[in-house]
């Protein structure tokens, strides 16, 4: 998304009331995922915000109450992002195995294009407060949703049989592939969280679906991917 409208004129410049208010707070959400993603959460003091987003500390708390604040909103914003993203790739048409593919290659491509909100969502996060790390966890349990069919796919595959696959499965693969790719932002290589598609979707699949099947889908998947790797780096 745009975080950074640009400026305002100065002086009387007849804008809507909405619209210069709607460009203030979105140069603010911009400035704090600009300089958490840069600085980390310590870095992210109001003084450094105002600067970055050119705005006076008096507008600042006609949005926010503190630094903490601008934070979750920001972490709100990306979240919702990454939501919509996800959904719209599972919404497209296709079997499970399918389906899910497609939520982890947007997933990691957006991750890879935008490392500052990487950074907010995987690691800075963990700085900004219990109330942050609230949120992160409802996020992920959102995640969780994608996984759910993993129990209809099993019967299917198994013949009916899917009493052997823990509840707690779709807890588990989100959280591993969680740490997975917070260990990679927090090195500062997101840009290769694309690649790990053909490994993720696996871990992901074999749990429902057995090994074999896993690999064979991973595998098939993956040949379409390094073609999109190679046109991009054409």
């Amino acid at each position: 998304m745009d975080w950074t409208p640009a400026q305002l004129p100065s002086g009387r410049h007849g804008l809507p009331r909405e619209y210069v208010m709607n460009s203030q707070r979105s140069r603010l959400l911009g400035a704090a995922v600009q300089i958490a993603g840069d600085e980390g959460y310590a870095g992210m003091t109001v003084s450094a915000v105002i600067g970055r987003a050119g705005v006076s500390r008096k507008t600042f708390y006609e949005f926010f109450q503190d630094r903490e604040d601008l934070f979750l909103a920001a972490f709100d914003v990306v979240v919702e992002q990454a939501l919509d993203g996800a959904r719209a790739a599972y919404d497209e048409p296709g079997d499970w195995p399918e389906r899910l593919r497609r939520v982890l290659a947007a997933g990691l491509d957006a991750l890879a294009a935008h490392p500052h909100e990487a950074r907010l969502g995987f690691v800075e996060v963990l700085a900004a407060g219990p109330r942050a790390l609230a949120r992160r966890d409802d996020a992920l349990r959102v995640f969780m949703q994608f996984l759910a069919p993993g129990y209809e796919a099993a019967a299917a595959e198994q013949g009916g049989d899917d009493a052997e696959i823990p509840p707690l499965m779709p807890e588990a693969i989100v959280g591993a592939v969680y740490e997975i790719v917070y260990a990679r932002v927090l090195q500062d290589r997101a840009a290769e969280l694309p690649a790990l598609l053909p490994q993720l979707q696996f871990c992901a699949l074999a749990p429902f679906l057995g090994p074999v099947r896993a690999a064979e889908l991973a595998a098939a998947g993956a040949a379409p991917a390094r073609a999109k790797r190679r046109r991009a780096r054409a």
